[in-house]
């Protein structure tokens, strides 16, 4: 695979002290944010999530699942940003705009080659995002990504290792899911 890997279409965003909110995406885009969450008990435990918003905020789907005997961090947040790519190939949706947290997962896409024990992942990666149409993947701010945060800590807080993928939101982030989708934009 060495030398397989295309330009990287990560946009980094970074917060400059201002308190950085989610945004809705424009109209005929959608926006998956992806959240993640790592307990390091025993079990070395990874869960991540992700939530599709439209450009109104209404939340289309959103999912979540574990992972057992992860070994690092940024492992972990790619297979994270590859599984919610494929979930969306799966859906068969498109014009979407992905979302995640991690530094660790955006330096390893931006320059594979410096992470050999993850270049397997960075290429799926890629290879999900480009089999998306009109497609994007950017780093942003953890207050960003806080609905998708929260519904992945759950799973490494609360022991919920049932992984589903389900349409609307879930009821117990309806509060904040009302405030981001008020958002100006």
């Amino acid at each position: 695979l060495h030398g397989h890997l295309g330009e990287s279409s990560i946009t980094p965003q970074t917060d400059h002290g201002v308190a950085v909110i989610w945004e809705k995406p424009p109209p005929s885009y959608l926006k998956c944010n992806i959240g993640s969450s790592w307990c390091l008990s025993s079990l070395r435990v990874y869960s991540s999530s992700w939530i599709v918003r439209d450009s109104f905020g209404k939340v289309m789907f959103h999912s979540r699942r574990s992972f057992n005997d992860i070994t690092s961090a940024v492992q972990a947040d790619l297979m994270a940003v590859s599984w919610s790519a494929a979930a969306m190939a799966d859906l068969k949706l498109g014009n979407i705009m992905f979302e995640f947290s991690s530094a660790g997962a955006a330096e390893a896409l931006e320059s594979p080659s410096l992470f050999p024990s993850s270049y397997y992942l960075c290429y799926e990666v890629f290879r999900f995002i480009h089999m998306i149409p009109r497609s994007s993947l950017q780093l942003v701010p953890v207050s960003c990504n806080s609905t998708a945060s929260a519904i992945a800590l759950s799973v490494t807080r609360d022991n919920r290792f049932h992984s589903y993928v389900a349409s609307d939101g879930p009821r117990w982030l309806s509060t904040l899911l009302t405030q981001e989708a008020a958002s100006h934009r």
